[in-house]
């Protein structure tokens, strides 16, 4: 059978109502439109798609980073790389819900169909928690668990964009209220450079909104776009203007991602349409106050973290602690903190008697995410000395046995990253030497801790965390941690 007929028979199968959709299916016409590519009789043919197929595809989509909405989301793309015209289902919403939409729109046609106005298809089809959700980890490495949990910013962006045109009846403020201004500014730290590239045009596509002649009137207006303009001037390292065929974006770029910076910017569009909340006057003051905004610091850290005021201290606190702890993505966010000695204040402060538990806990979640990162995790080992800290801290009976369980996962990710440091073509012999005996002589003290609370039944949960951390430790230990004579970088 030919390509074009393949490609035919399993489109024309998805337009059946008994079609259901797979994995396995969605990548077998992802491969053989993937072979199109310079087949232009088969393109033709994909051109001209049947609006049934469109709608069944959109109707099975959930907009989620599972594999099977990323197999639709590819298959979609592809078909419009091709030249199907999908400005005519536009806003593309999508889900069961959109079931009823589709099948008005195939019934009426184009001039008699009442599209989805953009409040409604936001409302409707966005959950505000899952899009806040995706702004908090979108960046991060999927897992099963939170691959349905999470949207697929692409195709989020890109339905921004597509409301976000001249004279749009959006809602502003249904806009910001619905964490879709934080997730644009979370995705101009993407890893993604067209996704970063996205955001950045959605960002000036909202402002030229506020901007627009309109009835709607609303008290943080003037804020959220003095907060726009101080995000896109802080970005002093210039780079060519973004442009595509479709738009023109005068925001400048830095080279780096800053997560740290963008999810605070994330979190103060929230916080602006709060001002009942306790950390709003000081926020507030800190952005009034600063035309300019630097970008190589954790905003506030010092006076958030050692709050001086004599109510809200502990929320303070716990506001800019959150911060650091979603935000610590990638090595240039441990360098920012670290640009204000940040992990040193941190391991000083955790021991403290004005720490309660719930900021320990936000401090031990930014460690461990630290040290998932190997170059962090290499520089916590040497020049924080993180294990000797962890050690010393660990025997200490003032924390219970949650902590003492998360401080071990913290030990045991640093030590197998600090191994392959030292495994690595960057290891060295004397170096190696030291890590090793440090590693023995911390690894003992920490075992002895984890060994009395597994013989604890009356805590079977953190029993199972104790023993789970002494055979990673041991297996760190066991293994060579010399550098090879010849460097392998697939072992």
């Amino acid at each position: 059978m030919g390509l074009k007929k393949k490609i035919t028979s399993k489109l024309a199968r998805i337009a059946e109502d008994d079609w259901i959709p797979t994995e396995e299916y969605l990548s077998e016409l992802v491969a053989l439109l993937n072979d199109a590519k310079d087949d232009t009789e088969a393109q033709e043919k994909v051109r001209n798609v049947d609006m049934k197929v469109l709608t069944s595809l959109l109707t099975a989509y959930r907009a989620t980073c599972c594999d099977l909405d990323v197999g639709i989301f590819q298959v979609l793309q592809t078909l419009e790389k091709f030249g199907t015209d999908l400005s005519d289902f536009q806003p593309l919403v999508f889900g069961t819900e959109a079931t009823k939409n589709y099948e008005n729109l195939r019934k009426m046609g184009l001039d008699l169909h009442v599209r989805i106005s953009p409040d409604d298809a936001i409302k409707t089809y966005f959950d505000a928690a899952t899009l806040w959700n995706t702004t908090k980890y979108h960046v991060r490495p999927l897992t099963e668990e939170n691959a349905e949990k999470i949207y697929d910013v692409r195709f989020v962006l890109r339905f921004f964009n597509s409301i976000l045109h001249p004279a749009s009846s959006l809602t502003s403020k249904l806009f910001v209220e619905h964490n879709c201004l934080a997730l644009l500014f979370s995705c101009t730290s993407s890893t993604d450079a067209s996704v970063r590239t996205l955001a950045f045009a959605c960002l000036q596509k909202f402002v030229n909104h506020l901007q627009e002649l309109n009835t709607e009137i609303f008290t943080e207006k003037a804020l959220i776009l003095y907060l726009i303009r101080i995000f896109k001037h802080s970005f002093d390292l210039a780079v060519p203007r973004i442009s595509s065929s479709k738009f023109s974006v005068g925001f400048r770029l830095s080279i780096h991602r800053f997560s740290v910076i963008t999810h605070f910017f994330a979190r103060v569009s929230k916080l602006m349409l709060n001002p009942s909340s306790d950390v709003y006057p000081q926020i507030m003051a800190f952005l009034c106050m600063k035309p300019i905004f630097d970008i190589q610091n954790v905003p506030e850290f010092y006076k958030l973290l050692f709050s001086s005021s004599p109510e809200h201290h502990t929320e303070e606190r716990e506001w800019v602690l959150t911060l650091i702890s979603e935000a610590m993505l990638e090595p240039i966010d441990y360098q920012v903190l670290q640009n204000r000695a940040g992990i040193k204040l941190l391991l000083s402060s955790f021991a403290s008697v004005w720490l309660d538990r719930k900021s320990r806990a936000l401090i031990l979640r930014t460690l461990q995410n630290a040290v998932q990162m190997p170059s962090v995790a290499h520089d916590l080992f040497t020049r924080e000395g993180l294990h000797i800290w962890i050690t010393s801290i660990i025997q200490s009976a003032r924390f219970n046995r949650w902590e003492k369980n998360f401080l071990a996962q913290v030990f045991c990710s640093l030590l197998e990253n600090e191994r392959k440091y030292q495994r690595g073509e960057r290891g060295k012999e004397q170096a190696c030497k030291a890590a090793t005996a440090a590693a023995r002589i911390c690894s003992k003290k920490i075992m002895t801790v984890l060994d009395t609370i597994s013989k604890d039944p009356q805590f079977t949960g953190e029993q199972k965390k104790a023993v789970a951390s002494i055979e990673r430790i041991e297996k760190s230990i066991g293994k060579k941690w010399k550098k090879k004579k010849k460097f392998n970088t697939t072992e």
